[in-house]
């Protein structure tokens, strides 16, 4: 029984430690977003991922471009979360995902523009 329990721990501390390439995580969201795509709002606009790529490890991080954070829903962001877990094999680790939307990057890309221009 301890053997087992230290063999899952030491799975876990493996899985904590795991790089993915982006390729890879892109397959997934496309074969994830394939399969079950996000909700369309009142308005009649969706979300769309554009892609995803790992920042860090230990905790895995994985930041997902998006065109709006706010279009996606706590279930889907569950699934998406799930869909990681399974393909990649986190299991055991948290999983940490940063949602960043394009207008927030735009702002910030305009706002360190502003910053250097000199007049």
């Amino acid at each position: 029984r301890v053997e087992k329990i230290l063999e899952l721990v030491d799975k876990a501390a493996e899985s904590h430690k795991r790089r993915v390439s982006t390729a890879v995580i892109n397959e997934v969201l496309e074969e994830a977003v394939g399969w079950h795509s996000p909700t369309v709002s009142r308005s009649g606009r969706q979300g769309k991922i554009y892609y995803g790529t790992q920042v860090t490890s230990q905790p895995p991080t994985i930041a997902l471009f998006v065109n709006d954070s706010k279009r996606f829903n706590d279930n889907y962001r569950r699934y998406i979360e799930r869909q990681f877990r399974q393909h990649l094999g986190f299991q055991g680790t948290p999983i940490r995902i940063l949602w960043r939307s394009k207008k927030a990057r735009d702002a910030e890309s305009t706002n360190v523009n502003r910053a250097t221009r000199v007049s």
